[in-house]
């Protein structure tokens, strides 16, 4: 969905409480390869709210390097947002048949909580949808309770708790993606 300037820089105001919270409306276009360095440190700002509960082997899907970018970009179709001309958060749609996999929505750790991780689900939904999709999913951790809570107001729902019914999605499509403890969250249109 194209934005003219006017829109893009139009601010949307809602009430919460006492307090105001301007919410900035983000420029989402799709990532070029040599912003996939750019994609990278958004992803790894955030690595080490994972730690405490992410097996071992799965903190690589965080704390990624330049060749993850490579394999990555190939893969998928990226989306940066910025705000006011920086860089604050990508998501990532793959098509899945009729659904589409967001492997990536994240958002740099120091820009959470005003608003664009939603903005950013939003673009990824409206591309899904004129791509003639019926869905989207993703998995994610029930312990990032940060990112499971915004699903769920978005309107996903969990599917798939246990490692062997996420696997079982699409015959096993998610099993390279798969991270120990993650589930599978569905947004049907």
């Amino acid at each position: 969905m194209m934005q003219n300037q006017t829109e893009i820089e139009e601010r949307l105001h809602r009430r919460i409480g006492k307090r105001t919270i301007t919410q900035r409306r983000l420029d989402i276009q799709p990532v070029k390869r040599h912003e996939m360095v750019i994609a990278a440190n958004i992803l790894r700002s955030s690595a080490e709210w994972y730690r405490p509960f992410l097996h071992e082997k799965d903190m690589a899907q965080h704390e990624v390097d330049e060749s993850w970018g490579e394999k990555e970009f190939s893969r998928r179709q990226f989306y940066i947002g910025r705000s006011e001309g920086a860089p604050v958060g990508i998501v990532s749609t793959q098509s899945v048949g009729d659904m589409a996999y967001i492997g990536y929505i994240y958002v740099y750790d120091h820009q959470t909580g005003k608003g664009f991780g939603p903005q950013l689900l939003k673009h990824a939904r409206d591309v899904v949808w004129q791509e003639g999709k019926r869905g989207m999913v993703l998995i994610a951790h029930p312990k990032a309770f940060w990112a499971t809570r915004s699903y769920r107001r978005f309107g996903f729902e969990c599917i798939a708790t246990t490692r062997d019914q996420v696997l079982e999605w699409r015959g096993g499509w998610l099993k390279p993606y798969y991270e120990e403890g993650f589930e599978l969250y569905q947004y049907l249109f």
